[in-house]
């Protein structure tokens, strides 16, 4: 009787365990995803064109501070102004090595003020 209660009990720490384990992984698994989704976002004060590199279809900015972007040639790039400062929303890359000096790929443009 005794052998059977202490298997019971620990049948029901196990499941206990694992359903907190669960848990868990759903949680940093909905984290992880939350960062991919939104990604990260930096102000910054657009400068212009970064001459020194060229790329079609792809536009470098030089921005104060600096910091690597990168935008597509589209809409929100033809109504950055030089001089005011943004907010600039671009991809999250995971994994070891991700150094500061990274290309920052720019996915929304958000202006704050001039």
């Amino acid at each position: 009787m005794n052998n059977a209660s202490n298997i019971s009990n620990l049948a029901d720490r196990l499941r206990d365990d694992v359903r907190s384990l669960g848990i868990m992984a759903a949680l940093i698994g909905g984290l992880i995803l939350w960062f991919a989704t939104v990604g990260s976002t930096d102000r910054v004060t657009y400068r212009g064109v970064d001459q020194a590199w060229a790329e079609p279809g792809r536009i470098y900015l030089n921005t104060e501070p600096p910091g690597h972007y990168v935008i597509e040639r589209n809409a929100d790039f033809a109504a950055m102004k030089v001089g005011c400062t943004y907010d600039l929303s671009y991809d999250v890359k995971f994994g070891r090595n991700q150094r500061g000096n990274r290309l920052k790929t720019i996915r929304r443009v958000n202006l704050v003020g001039c």
